[in-house]
This record gives structure tokens, C-alpha cells and sequence, in this order.
């Protein structure tokens, strides 16, 4: 018999920042201060003039890649003791690689883990609900000349606190605010369904699903009313299946999705959201017993109607928040099919072996094929 380590950590002080206002009570910026942060924010978080302030866009946009990191090196200089992060996953990300002692070359980081040693303290705003980093020990680097992202796993990456301010959410399209939530939502259900979870992530697993799906039934039936109160909602859910997931990890929507996101360009959290359904009826078919019956139970309570209807109704929900489209109207053709199975199954394969139940190359390639 295998047996399999299961072990519950959160490192991170999280604290609830109500408005902004509150926000820059509960967090006095000093001048040993380096703020990554992101152009629009700072107009309104008015940082002192002591403060260093560097707005990732001036580094480059899209993923974190070697080259955008080593410019924030080179930027953000050595003057700092403690980094603040606040932004979406890719900031958040970035700030936990300047708190390092040295962060280059970027490569030897994957190559030598013991290298990623902690030398600043580091504080995380997140202002989106769905990445979980600010509580992660994650962070992801995008390789261009080979087209993958690798992902770091350190517990020196771990933020010694996270602020929660719902009103640096405002403002954000709501697409991009759906399909972020989609990513909480997507990180809860696979942490819960992961064999490493235990009665502790599985609690927050549940209760950050259950969170969701209030929060988007709510501005399903009510509109941009209800809007104030769910994002809240799904900021602290996101947070809590952070947690989950740092601790049972993701397994086969996020792999499944990677190709999606690395070749097809389209953003994460809606990646996860197209494959979904179809890997939990794969699931379903697969091994309808076990936790699987119990996520499709706490869905049925929340939404309404049968468990073995479960994934259709969420899906009925979803739809009305985020339209689902085909993957060829994203660019994606059939001869990719082998190409994204060959991409999931040697760059991914420790997502897959994370799954509730195994799938093969073909449930894989058959995935790609019924949303194309």
C-alpha cells in the first residue's frame, strides 16, 4: 500500500481591509518600502514620495518571463526590506521573487530550489478573486523560447501577510471578474477532489464553492446590484480555496487548460472555465463514487435539483456569467489536438497524476475534440 503524505500549512497572516481607507491605516508604508504595483492603482492608492513605486507595466506586459524579471531586478535595486504587492496573479508573483536574496539567473531557480533563499519580508493585496497566490508558496515563469510556463514551489514564495480590500475590485470588466472567479472556483473543486486533501483544505474547499456559487446566483437574479456584496464574497472565496489549493493542489482542469492559455493565448481563469465541465463528466463516467458524489451534492443544495444533474445546472449558471465558446472560434485546429495532449502529458503530468481519477492520453485528446 502506497502511503501519501497529507499535511495541512497556511503561513500567511491574512487580514481584512475593509475600503481603502482602512487599507492604508492597517498598512503604513515606510521608506525601505518597494510597492509593485500596477499604473492605474497607484492613482489611487497615493503611495508618499519616500516610497519606492514600480508599476509592472513599465517592465512589460503579459506573463512574468526571464527577461521581464530581470529588468524588475535591475529596477527595483537593493535598497528595500520589505516588498508590497498588489495586483493581479502576475504582480502578486513578481513581488515574491524580489523578497529573494538573488532571483538571477531565473533558470537556476528551478535548477537549484536551494537557491530561493527569503531576504525581505513581503506583504500581498491581491485585486482580483480568483488567483489564490497571495497565500500560495507559487509562482509561475513563462519561458518563451520553449513556450511553456514552470511553476516555483518554495515556501520561501510564502507572503508574510495578505491585506483583502473588495474595493480595489471595483472597476474591473466583468468578464475578466467571472472568469477570475471561475479560477477560485476551479482551484477549490480540485483541491477538494485531490487524494492529498485533508478534513482542514476540504473544509475550505467547500466552503469557498458554496461562497461562488451564492455570490454568482446573487448577480444572476439581481443584476449589477448585487454586485458590491458578491465581490466580497468571491475575494474571500478566492483567498480560502488559495489555501486549499496550496495544500492539495490542482490537477486536471488546470492541466488540460495550460495549452489553452500558453498557444491559444486565451487568460487563465477562462481556460479552466472551457474544460471544466467536460473533465468532471469524464470524471463522472470514470468513478461516479467518492468525493466526486459529494461536490456534485454541495452543488445540488446550493443550486437546486438532482446531484446526478449537478454539473449541468452549474454549467446553466456559468453560461449566464460567461458564455461558453467553441475552441476553434479561439484559433485552435484539429492537428493541435496531438500537440496539446503531447504538452499535457510531459509538461503537466504532475497535475495529472494529482486527478481524482487517471485519464489517458485518449480521455485527454477526446476532451480537445468535443470543445473544438
Amino acid at each position: 500500500m502506497i502511503v501519501m503524505e497529507r499535511a495541512f500549512q497556511a503561513k500567511t497572516k491574512i487580514m481584512e481591509a475593509r475600503d481603502l481607507t482602512a487599507l492604508k491605516s492597517l498598512l503604513p508604508l515606510n521608506p525601505d518600502d518597494l510597492l509593485l504595483t500596477e499604473e492605474r492603482l497607484l492613482e489611487i492608492l497615493t503611495p508618499p514620495p519616500f516610497v519606492k513605486c514600480l508599476p509592472r507595466e513599465r517592465l512589460g506586459q503579459g506573463p512574468n518571463t526571464p527577461q521581464l524579471i530581470e529588468a524588475a531586478v535591475h529596477e527595483a535595486g537593493a535598497g528595500y526590506r520589505r516588498v508590497i504587492g498588489i495586483g493581479g496573479g502576475a504582480t502578486l508573483d513578481l513581488a515574491k521573487l524580489l523578497t529573494l536574496e538573488q532571483a538571477l539567473p531565473v533558470a537556476d531557480l528551478f535548477s537549484s530550489p536551494d537557491k530561493l533563499i527569503k531576504a525581505r519580508s513581503l506583504v500581498l493585496v491581491p485585486t482580483t478573486p480568483g488567483t489564490g497566490s497571495e497565500v500560495t508558496p507559487y509562482c509561475a515563469v513563462y519561458f518563451p523560447e520553449v513556450g511553456a510556463q514552470l511553476i516555483l514551489n518554495s515556501s520561501s514564495l510564502c507572503a508574510d501577510a495578505t491585506f483583502l480590500c473588495p474595493e480595489l475590485l471595483d472597476g474591473i470588466p466583468f468578464n475578466v471578474l467571472a472568469a477570475s472567479s471561475f479560477d477560485a472556483f476551479t482551484h477549490a473543486c480540485e483541491s477538494y477532489l485531490s487524494a492529498l486533501s485533508t478534513p482542514f483544505s476540504r473544509l475550505l474547499s467547500l466552503q469557498a464553492i458554496r461562497m461562488l456559487l451564492c455570490a454568482w446566483q446573487d448577480i444572476t437574479h439581481m443584476g449589477s446590484g448585487a454586485l458590491a456584496d458578491a465581490i466580497s464574497q468571491m475575494q474571500t472565496a478566492g483567498t480560502m480555496a488559495g489555501i486549499a489549493y496550496a495544500n492539495a493542489g490542482a490537477a486536471a482542469v488546470h492541466a488540460i487548460s495550460y495549452p489553452l492559455s500558453t498557444r491559444l493565448k486565451i487568460k487563465h481563469g477562462e481556460a479552466n472555465y472551457l474544460v471544466f465541465k467536460a473533465v468532471m463528466d469524464l470524471y463522472r463516467h470514470k468513478a461516479p463514487h467518492g468525493a466526486l458524489s459529494g461536490l456534485q451534492e454541495l452543488i445540488a443544495t446550493v443550486l437546486g435539483g438532482e446531484p446526478d444533474m449537478a454539473f449541468e445546472t452549474l454549467d446553466q449558471l456559468c453560461q449566464n456569467l460567461l458564455p461558453r465558446r467553441r475552441l476553434s472560434v479561439y484559433g485552435m485546429q484539429e492537428g493541435q489536438i496531438i500537440e496539446f495532449t503531447d504538452m499535457v502529458l510531459t509538461r503537466q503530468n504532475m497535475l495529472i497524476a494529482n486527478g481524482y481519477t487517471q485519464l489517458s492520453a485518449g480521455d485527454i485528446a477526446n476532451i480537445y475534440r468535443s470543445l473544438l
